[in-house]
Order: C-alpha cells, then sequence, then structure tokens
C-alpha cells in the first residue's frame, strides 16, 4: 500500500498542492501533463530522491527513505553504458531485485535483440531495453515509479510494452508520469495539482 499524505513537492516554492493518494497493489496512477510542470520533480520526490517539502510518503507503513529495496525508479533519462548488450544490461538490473524472468524472453516481448550492444541503439530502443528491465523488476518491487517511460518508443510499440507493465504489477503500486493521458486505474492531470 502507498500512502501519499499531504505531500507538497518543489524546491524554493511548492509546485502543487498537497497531495493526498492511496494506491493498493495492482493499482496504477498516472501523472500527465506537459514537459516542465513538475512531473519528475513529484516522481523523485515520491521514491525519496528528493525532500518532500510538506507532508509523507508511505510503502506499507514505512517511509519511502527506509523502504529503498522495494522500490524501483526508472529516470525519464536513457544513460545506459554504450559497450554493455542489451541482455546484459537486463540481467544485471534484474539481478538486484532477484528477478528470475528470462532476460532474452522480455526482450523479445518489447522486440530488441538481446546481443545488439546499447550503443548501437536508437534512444527508442534504449527505451525499450529499460522497460525490459521494468518487466523484470516489477513482480519483486512494492513500489515501481516510472518517469515518462515512453520517450522516444513509437507509439503502437508503448501501448503495448505499457498493458504488459500493468498486467506485470499485480502486486505492486504502479506510478508514471507521461505527457498524455495512458491507461491506468487512476489519471491525474498535473496541471489541476497546481497551487
Amino acid at each position: 500500500m502507498l500512502e501519499i499524505r499531504g505531500l507538497v513537492v518543489g524546491y524554493d516554492k511548492p509546485l502543487i498542492r498537497p497531495l493526498d493518494l492511496r494506491l493498493g497493489g495492482g493499482e496504477a496512477a498516472v501523472f500527465f501533463g506537459p514537459n516542465g510542470v513538475g512531473k519528475t520533480t513529484l516522481a523523485k520526490t515520491v521514491v525519496s530522491l528528493l525532500r518532500p517539502l510538506g507532508g509523507s510518503v508511505l510503502l506499507d507503513g514505512v517511509p519511502t527513505h527506509k523502504a529503498r529495496g522495494r522500490i524501483f525508479y526508472l529516470s525519464e533519462a536513457v544513460e545506459v553504458s554504450e559497450r554493455v548488450k542489451a541482455v546484459d544490461y537486463v540481467e544485471a538490473l534484474a539481478s538486484f531485485y532477484g528477478a528470475a524472468d528470462s532476460a532474452r524472453d522480455l526482450l523479445d516481448v518489447v522486440g530488441v535483440p538481446g546481443r545488439l550492444p546499447l550503443g548501437k541503439m536508437s534512444q527508442g530502443m534504449r527505451r525499450l531495453v529499460q522497460l525490459a528491465a521494468a518487466m523484470a523488476v516489477l513482480p519483486k518491487v512494492g513500489l515501481a515509479v516510472l518517469d515518462d517511460p515512453y520517450v522516444s518508443v513509437a507509439p503502437d510499440k508503448a501501448a503495448e510494452v505499457h498493458r504488459e507493465l500493468l498486467r506485470r504489477a499485480k502486486n505492486t503500486v504502479l506510478i508514471l508520469t507521461a505527457r498524455i493521458p495512458l491507461e491506468a486505474s487512476m489519471q491525474i492531470d498535473f496541471l489541476k495539482l497546481k497551487p
């Protein structure tokens, strides 16, 4: 269970009104809005990479800064070593969480060749490799926050991968940020959260 209580995010001043939200395992929320409105700041605050200006974020009653081993965060930036092969990247990330899914099978789901080095891929293909790793990790964490997960991914492929992520998040709370609304149990227009 993810509980967000009176959460205020920002730097020098609040970017949003106090936010209250409860999500159980298998539920997903999408915070959508244009670039630059604070979605990434919210995502980083939820996973405790940034300190909130007010309020709290709890995962199963524990502050997220004390539950980091149960949280997966996928940054908007596609920062992956160019020499690493796709299959090795997925296997390495999955191993941090004790995930046992086949990296090759997950790469087949997203449509990326496992032996191809990441440096030979487009930004969209690299993002798909990261999403394959997220698929492996989802069953092993209590909270997954994916910041603009479909950046540079073709819309039809993004829709296919999104459905698979939702399917795999059976016991995981899934929070996504996006520039447009996505399928989820809860869709939140970020602009409506503005103070």
